[in-house]
């Protein structure tokens, strides 16, 4: 259930709340060549429904980038998704970075994952997100692949200085991008301060592991209005992160498995208590209804 229209709305600038919803075991285990990697991963069930249950108690909507390889191999989990009414968007297929793709392997991939989400949820993606935002610019060209694809709006634009070769943001704020053949595809750039000439990423709780929770709400009220935040459900298990790779995986792959649990454990421990602060300053909704509003369509619901 979403909140009342208009209530609170004596708070700063209305925030973007999305979901990269991805299984971090497959991606782990992709990256140490793992066998079985396409498997499903042991955590996201409980992750998804820990992440619901504080959607729920938070009366909070969300828009959920769904990844189409973590789609199949976890079709309940995107199906209680839909059914709770959060926006499904598309966070692409393969989880591959865009600029080491094809301008027709991007459109195959936009494709599957579009495919996948039909399937299970009976709804066509509005909105798009790229793998750690790596729609560089190399690789411009991909927006105008998203609008061919039917796409109404981007979500990949992030003015992180651990980003490189990024798109910088012609504004802050959500906007239109003229493309190719008269196209239009709308851009909503995730949360950044601009601090003088500092770009301090304020959106996304990898960042928030690294800085005050001040600091964060202090970023977050001057990152423009719709800024975007976003989480992956990993990032707020109630429980641990391990790799669980097979006993007799080389020592390699078990070192690189144990560093990144500790990466993430870090931006786990503090993600549900900021995750509330922001909440109650700010009004957060769903990509789907701020595009509704701007571009004057239909708010993305299942």
């Amino acid at each position: 259930m979403s909140p009342t229209p208009g209530a609170n709305d004596d708070r700063p600038a209305r925030l973007l709340l999305s979901i990269d919803f991805e299984d971090w075991h497959q991606l782990v285990r992709r990256r140490v060549r793992a066998p079985g990697w396409q498997l499903p991963g042991p955590a996201l069930a409980r992750q998804t429904d820990a992440l619901l249950a504080l959607l729920d108690d938070m009366a909070l909507r969300a828009t959920f980038f769904i990844l189409g390889m973590t789609a199949r191999a976890h079709p309940d989990l995107v199906q209680a998704i839909a059914a709770r009414g959060h926006e499904i968007g598309s966070h692409g297929d393969r989880h591959l970075p865009v600029h080491g793709q094809t301008r027709s392997e991007f459109g195959a991939d936009l494709r599957a994952a579009r495919t996948t989400i039909e399937q299970l949820t009976g709804h066509t993606p509005l909105g798009y997100r790229a793998p750690a935002f790596s729609v560089t610019t190399e690789s411009s060209w991909a927006y105008e692949i998203m609008a061919e694809e039917g796409l109404g709006y981007d979500a990949s634009q992030h003015d992180s200085p651990r980003i490189p070769n990024r798109v910088v943001c012609s504004s802050r704020s959500p906007h239109q991008l003229e493309l190719a053949g008269g196209r239009t595809l709308w851009e909503f750039p995730a949360a950044v301060w601009c601090a003088g000439r500092l770009r301090i990423p304020v959106g996304g709780a990898s960042y928030w592991a690294l800085m005050p929770t001040a600091v964060v709400l202090h970023g977050l009220a001057r990152a423009g209005p719709l800024a975007g935040v976003y989480l992956h459900p990993y990032e707020l298990d109630p429980e641990p992160l391990d790799a669980a790779l097979a006993t007799g995986a080389p020592m390699r792959a078990r070192v690189e498995g144990r560093l990144r649990a500790l990466q993430r454990n870090a931006a786990r421990r503090r993600g549900v208590d900021i995750l509330r602060a922001v909440a109650e300053r700010h009004r957060l909704i769903p990509y789907g209804d701020a595009y509704a509003e701007l571009a004057g369509g239909t708010a993305a619901r299942p």
